[in-house]
C-alpha cells in the first residue's frame, strides 16, 4: 500500500505517516535492494525494516523506478514464534 515517508538525503526513511501522525524512525533494523526484470517491467526497490518511535516495526520500500514509497502488507516472522524452522527459514515436515 502507498506510504508517506520522509527520507534523508541518503534515501533512508526518517519518519513515516502512521495512522495520521508522522512517527520518527528510531532504528533501521535491516535494509536490502532488489533489482529484477530489467528486460520486461523493471523492478528496482530498496527495502527497510524500521522501528518507529513507540516500538512498532514496519517494512517499507522505495520503488526507485516510480520514486514512490510503499508499506509491506505483512510483518516478517520473529525468531521464537514457531514460524522459523530449519537452517533456511523454511518449514520442516514432520
Amino acid at each position: 500500500m502507498p506510504a508517506a515517508v520522509e527520507a534523508t538525503t541518503a534515501g533512508e526513511p526518517k519518519a513515516i505517516l502512521w495512522r495520521g501522525v508522522y512517527k520518527r524512525v528510531a532504528a533501521i533494523h535491516d535494509s536490502w535492494r532488489i533489482d529484477d526484470e530489467w528486460w520486461r517491467d523493471e523492478i528496482a526497490r530498496r527495502y527497510f525494516v524500521v522501528e518507529l518511535e513507540g516500538g512498532r516495526r514496519v517494512t517499507v520500500y522505495h520503488d526507485l523506478v516510480r520514486d514512490a514509497w510503499y508499506a509491506q502488507s505483512y510483518e516478517a516472522p520473529r525468531a521464537g514464534t514457531g514460524m522459523l524452522k530449519g537452517r533456511h527459514g523454511g518449514r520442516q515436515s514432520a
